[in-house]
């Protein structure tokens, strides 16, 4: 019995924990975060990071999951000219910058700067614009945009020495013709959150602390 309520209590901890506020560190967002369009309209999402500090950006892996049956069959498109700038662009060294998957529903893009590290740390911003990405709005719906869950190729953001950043990821919802986004409860973001660690921890263990993305 008393096992039962420490882990009743474990339980609610955990779903506290998920539901508060972020604290400080890396952060991606989507901007803005919920957006509606009518169908032939066009949804336009900005992906960002901020509060790199003493770190850096040196590459990443990522895959943008998002409903292919609701928006972008007929248009899609991503401009990164800020991440190469940031990436080395700016200081004249052009990193790598490639699209890994194109398919609908999952646009995966990876990135590896090839100036070194004391360079990028001189030269980087703190914040700055990842990628613009725009979606024609095709299907009466609503669609999750975000990362995948798996911390290796999905969302894989790489700092200084070729480390892993632990990096809070946010999402946007984007609603078409009588689609409705809807914000949860507390407790609903509580149980989301255990949902998407329980997807990342298969990643995570298997992680790759010391590579950067395969380009």
């Amino acid at each position: 019995m008393k096992q039962h309520i420490l882990s009743s209590l474990a339980l609610a901890t955990a779903l506290l924990c998920a539901a508060a506020p972020a604290a400080a560190g890396v952060v991606v967002t989507f901007t803005p975060s919920t957006q509606h369009a009518n169908i032939g309209e066009t949804l336009s999402v900005d992906v960002s990071i901020a509060g790199l500090g003493a770190e850096i950006l040196s590459a990443f892996d990522l895959n943008f999951i998002y409903d292919g049956s609701v928006i972008g069959q007929n248009y899609r498109s991503v401009v990164g000219n800020s991440a190469l700038q940031q990436l080395g662009g700016a200081y004249g060294v052009d990193p790598i910058w490639i699209f890994d998957s194109i398919a609908l529903g999952n646009w995966g893009i990876q990135a590896v700067a090839l100036a070194d590290d004391a360079t990028v740390a001189t030269e980087q911003a703190d914040a700055f614009l990842l990628a613009r990405f725009q979606f024609s709005a095709d299907a009466n719906g609503t669609s999750l945009f975000t990362l995948g869950p798996d911390l290796d190729f999905q969302r894989n953001f790489v700092g200084l020495d070729s480390q892993s950043l632990d990096v809070t990821v946010h999402g946007a919802c984007l609603a078409v013709g009588t689609g409705a986004c809807t914000v949860p409860e507390p407790a609903g973001y509580g149980l989301l959150g255990l949902a998407l660690l329980g997807a990342g921890v298969p990643g995570a263990l298997r992680r790759r602390r010391g590579a950067r993305p395969t380009v």
